[in-house]
């Protein structure tokens, strides 16, 4: 599994999360096919599995690509991430996995909105005079990905940290704070670099969603025990920026 994931992740463009029984939906997907037609983007396997028949023609690398976890424990924390957010299995597998791989999420159509929007702690709306052509949006699209890329090291050494702390029986509440707070301040300058659309109202474009910060909370109020946790679990535990492209698509 672990060779299979070295050989995807350096030209990953994104994690794609859909449910094709939505209206519109399909539209999306295929406006994406158009966009990536030289990049690579992940699919999770339980969305693969479902939806196999359909999308066999397009995996492979065209564009698609059905994802594996590198590592057993990261398949875990899918579970805990479904405790913790309140989610469907399909969104919660996405979130790991766009962290495990280093890409953003690619959230298509409205089903798994709700989910992301409950747990963002920022959010990247566009101006509604401003008017997202084929060109901004693949300006935009390569921004969510240096973002991820970005924030991947220092994200996963913090929760490497806490992971540590946890270990240890020992959160120390002013340090964690610290890291969590430090976190969030790193988001609110991140979305400087969405200047060209980015409003205080408007339709959503990106969510910032932190990971760390729920399994902080879980442990704190006993949703999750220590036990659960493994130091594994930090590649999964990034800050996860996930872009909406609205169903019916087709710019």
């Amino acid at each position: 599994m672990f060779a299979r994931y070295a050989a995807v992740v350096k030209n990953l463009r994104g994690v794609v999360v859909f449910n094709l029984d939505e209206e519109g939906v399909w539209d999306s997907i295929a406006w994406l096919v158009q966009r990536f037609k030289y990049r690579n983007l992940g699919i999770p396997p339980k969305i693969v599995n479902q939806y196999y028949g359909i999308l066999k023609s397009y995996l492979n690398g065209n564009p698609f690509i059905g994802l594996v976890y590198p590592v057993k424990e990261l398949e875990n924390l899918t579970k805990i991430f479904i405790k913790l957010y309140h989610i469907p299995d399909k969104l919660a597998e996405g979130l790991v996995l766009a962290s495990v791989y280093i890409s953003p999420l690619l959230l298509v159509g409205d089903t798994y909105r709700a989910g992301v929007e409950d747990n963002a702690i920022e959010v990247v709306r566009i101006c509604k005079d401003k008017k997202m052509d084929v060109k901004q949006w693949k300006l935009h699209l390569r921004i969510a990905d240096y973002t991820i890329l970005d924030f991947y090291n220092k994200s996963v050494e913090e929760s490497m940290k806490i992971l540590e702390y946890v270990a240890k029986g020992n959160i120390d509440s002013k340090k964690v704070k610290d890291i969590l707070d430090k976190r969030l301040d790193r988001v609110k300058k991140d979305t400087k670099r969405y200047w060209r659309i980015k409003c205080s109202e408007g339709k959503p474009f990106l969510y910032y969603i932190d990971p760390l910060k729920n399994i902080v909370e879980g442990i704190i109020n006993g949703t999750i025990k220590p036990n659960e946790l493994s130091l594994d679990h930090a590649a999964g535990l990034a800050i996860i920026p996930v872009v909406y492209i609205p169903p019916k698509q087709q710019v």
